[in-house]
Parts: structure tokens; sequence; C-alpha cells
């Protein structure tokens, strides 16, 4: 029988769901990831790498290399790195980058405390080092909000949709559609950073 070379090994349910969140569906998709990124998805433990490893090796595979030097950053990382947004998104080869830019500026504007930095391959956005939502900019259709916190839950929006237990998602079609979501999207991250204090 052939081995099944699309899915991810037995990792866990907490690895397995962080690397859907993230918009990793396959394992070949590991391969555009670092070892030191995974490791800071939510769920992502040594053990489940090591999983990984061995079976993206086992298919003539591995993770990415990283920088030289490269560490980890710490999770929920307080510190805004808008110079290295503001990078990645001048390279970033994808259809709805204009609309991209547009939910930035959006999400910015709710609140002056809003940090940014790139996590999972696409511009991510915390709170006072609680993270609030991040692209997945995996789909290139329209614009994919991810919004991963463990109090998201409890905002009730009709802009969110899913019933995960400490996530939701946001989508939108085209600036058109962003421009009329965007009190939703601006009332549903107001809300949850209430949550936060």
């Amino acid at each position: 029988m052939q081995q099944k070379t699309d899915g991810f090994p037995k990792i866990g349910a907490p690895a397995t769901r962080a690397l859907e969140t993230a918009g990793y569906t396959s394992l070949k998709q590991l391969t555009k990831a670092t070892e030191a990124e995974l490791a800071q998805l939510h769920g992502m433990g040594p053990k489940a790498l090591g999983i990984l490893r061995d079976a993206l090796k086992a298919q003539g595979l591995s993770f990415k290399q990283g920088q030289a030097g490269e560490k980890l950053k710490k999770k929920g990382s307080p510190v805004s790195r808008t110079d290295q947004v503001d990078e990645f998104l001048r390279e970033l080869k994808h259809p709805l980058t204009a609309e991209v830019e547009a939910v930035r500026s959006i999400i910015k504007g709710v609140n002056k405390n809003i940090a940014e930095e790139v996590k999972w391959k696409a511009p991510s956005f915390n709170y006072k080092g609680e993270y609030l939502v991040t692209f997945n900019l995996w789909e290139t259709k329209r614009i994919h909000l991810v919004f991963h916190n463990p109090q998201i839950s409890k905002v009730k929006s009709s802009i969110l949709e899913g019933d995960y237990e400490n996530r939701r998602m946001a989508y939108f079609a085209d600036m058109k559609d962003i421009k009329a979501k965007r009190s939703l999207l601006e009332k549903a991250l107001k809300d949850l950073i209430k949550l936060q204090k």
C-alpha cells in the first residue's frame, strides 16, 4: 500500500490544529517554513517538530533553512515590527496585495497599542503581547483573516465565522467588500481588545 504523502503524520491534535490555522495543509508546504518559524506556532512542541522533520526527511525534503544565528522570537512579542511588515509586503507576490494593505491599515487604526510583525509568513497583529489576528495568505482569491485568541469565542459579530475553540475567521472578497465590512471588523477588534484588559 502506498504511503500517503499529502497529510501530516501523527503529531497530536494541538500541533495539527496549529499547522491548519497557519494555513499549512500538506507536508510539502512545510518546506517553505523554517523550523524556528514553526516552533512559534501555539500548540507546536519539540516532539511534533521532530516527527515532522523525520517525515520530511523520509520524502527527501526538509524545512527551509533559516539564516545563520536565527533565534526563536518570544511568543506574543509586544514589539512592533512595522519595518519588517513593510518589507514583507513590498516583496509579496499576491493578487490581493492592495487589499491586504487596506485591511492592515484598518486593523492598525483600531488602537495605537496594536503591534505588528510577520508570523506564519504573513502580517500578524497583537495587543500588548496577546495575539489578535493574522492574515492567511495561502488563499489568493479572497482576504482571509484568522483571529487566534482564547477570548475570540466571546466576541459576537456577523463578520466572524467558524466555531473553533480559540479562533474565528473573517473573509473579504475585494475592496468593495472591505469597505462594506470595515465597521464590523473594527468593532470585532475593539471588543476583543476589551477582553484582554
